[in-house]
């Protein structure tokens, strides 16, 4: 089978695609022949640097992608399995999930992770119809994912991305905001999804309401950020560290469910080949995408 392959820890140069045997099924793995691959932020933290992520190399990066398998013809969503940057991959069977036929493959890869990440995340953050909720960096594939289930929970959206990409944010339900924009520090929000950090931190901060929560999944600018107490003790908030593992199997059904019915719709910027993955990974580092992009075995 065809497969990207990760020697060594570097750029996007090192996600090289090789000839590898084809992935056998072990004890409770089923083989699924994908279709599409979707590219997180974790492939490239992983690329960079594999074994602070607990990578030996060489490995095939992915975690999320849709196929069908090789047993049953049934079409599925494999998420949380290390090795869709591929033809085929043995994936155990828990990470396994059935999906209609109204569900195309790149939208259900797509799903997975940011999904699953931003569900959890505004679950945590108590998120309520009626709510205020800011979405930082929304045109990332959380943070469009945020977007897309905050509109559907009922919430008042707003969102911040670089000029270029606010009428796609309006295009999506969100109200634009530039990272400095001065409303930020006056909007009163109940939630701030920030899978940020960095200095976009403590503009999160400053953007809750009384008694606002503060969720952060990750930090894809630096998990180091500075604040001042006085905010957070004064409102009451509260800040959030969250993630896709809480996300439940009924809570995952639920997701393909909505999807399939296009209740919530993840964004592809772009279906690229396979052999172009690093390609893509340029494209999330120059910050040239707008929700996900696919890979195409």
């Amino acid at each position: 089978m065809r497969a990207i392959v990760v020697r060594e820890g570097g750029g996007p140069e090192v996600l090289r695609l090789e000839e590898t045997p084809d992935a056998q099924p072990g004890k409770g793995k089923v083989l699924v022949r994908l279709d599409a691959a979707a590219v997180n932020h974790f492939d490239l933290t992983q690329r960079q640097a594999p074994a602070a992520v607990g990578a030996s190399t060489p490995y095939t990066p992915g975690v999320d992608g849709a196929g069908t398998r090789a047993d049953t013809g049934e079409r599925v969503i494999v998420t949380g399995a290390r090795g869709t940057y591929a033809e085929l991959i043995a994936a155990p069977l828990e990470n396994v999930w059935p999906i209609p036929d109204s569900l195309d493959s790149a939208h259900a890869a797509a799903l997975g992770v940011a999904y699953k990440t931003a569900w959890a995340s505004l679950a945590d953050g108590e998120l309520r119809s009626g709510d205020t909720l800011l979405v930082q960096a929304g045109s990332s594939g959380t943070g469009q994912a945020a977007i897309d289930i905050g509109r559907y929970l009922g919430a008042t959206v707003y969102a911040t991305a670089s000029e270029s990409k606010h009428e796609r944010l309006r295009d999506l339900g969100a109200e634009p905001l530039a990272y400095d924009d001065e409303r930020i520090d006056r909007l009163g929000a109940a939630v701030v999804f920030d899978p940020v950090g960095g200095a976009a931190f403590e503009r999160s901060l400053a953007a809750l309401a009384p008694s606002g929560r503060l969720v952060t999944p990750g930090a894809v600018d630096s998990p180091i950020v500075s604040l001042g107490l006085w905010p957070l003790i004064e409102k009451r908030a509260r800040i959030i560290g969250t993630g896709a593992a809480s996300v439940t199997k009924e809570d995952f059904e639920l997701l393909i469910e909505l999807a399939a019915k296009g209740e919530l719709t993840p964004v592809i910027d772009r279906e690229l080949p396979l052999a172009e993955a690093a390609e893509a990974h340029r494209a999330i580092e120059g910050r040239a995408v707008f929700g996900k992009i696919v890979l195409r075995p």
